[in-house]
């Protein structure tokens, strides 16, 4: 198409119509974008009156090109298999090559700092090399914990590995930087703090099935909104 440069996008009503077009069940798929909301606040919950910081970025997105976003509530393993399935659209994702082989991606949307949290009164010296740790069932662990001398305490979630932290049952929680410090502030707890530095650092992504019809479409709107953000 003659001046479609690489940024080009059609006006937001001429692409909801192209969407549209090949009939009216068609147009209601097209127009209808199913987004999968995890309960990952600040950046990802339908609690949130705006879904987060990034589920209000992607309904920015969509609804300034005329469709209408859905929401469904979802723990990570459903929502990654129904993105993986083709029937939503994940808000948060870290890749690696399983998801790559499946998942088209946005730009980065979030530099997520993995890490410690302590107790307040300790020092910030280095964890004991056998400190005992509470970490999220399932979630993932970097080599230096999957790998190391810690002594792991698996938990169901974030909200009792804070309680087992408070109460002295562990030495620390390893956990996202953000999400665990909404969680603090949510309940005003100062008895806990983050134990810099970082133990590593996760581009995040947007994502939806490489086999989805309107993956260019989608991921195009994204784009343009995360670049607005940046930009602003």
């Amino acid at each position: 198409m003659t001046g479609a440069g690489p940024g080009w996008l059609p006006p937001a009503g001429v692409l909801a119509a192209l969407l549209a077009a090949p009939g009216a069940a068609h147009a209601q798929a097209a127009t209808m974008v199913p987004l999968c909301f995890t309960d990952f606040p600040p950046y990802v919950s339908a609690d949130l009156p705006d879904g987060g910081s990034l589920g209000a970025l992607a309904r920015r997105a969509f609804t300034a090109a005329g469709l209408t976003v859905q929401t469904i509530k979802a723990p990570w393993a459903r929502a990654y298999t129904m993105a993986r399935n083709g029937e939503c659209l994940l808000m948060a994702v870290w890749r690696n090559d399983e998801r790559d082989a499946l998942l088209r991606y946005s730009l980065p949307v979030a530099r997520m700092q993995l890490g410690f949290f302590v107790r307040a009164e300790r020092g910030t010296e280095p964890l004991a090399a056998d400190a005992q740790v509470a970490v999220e069932r399932g979630a993932y662990l970097p080599a230096e914990l999957a790998g190391g001398s810690y002594r792991l305490h698996p938990v169901v979630d974030r909200r009792p590995a804070l309680q087992l932290l408070k109460l002295g049952r562990v030495d620390a929680v390893f956990s996202e930087r953000a999400s665990f410090e909404y969680l603090l502030a949510r309940d005003a707890m100062t008895e806990l703090r983050w134990l810099p530095p970082a133990v590593e650092l996760k581009t995040t992504y947007m994502a939806l099935s490489k086999h989805h019809p309107h993956a260019d479409a989608w991921l195009e709107l994204l784009n343009r909104e995360i670049r607005l953000s940046v930009k602003n």
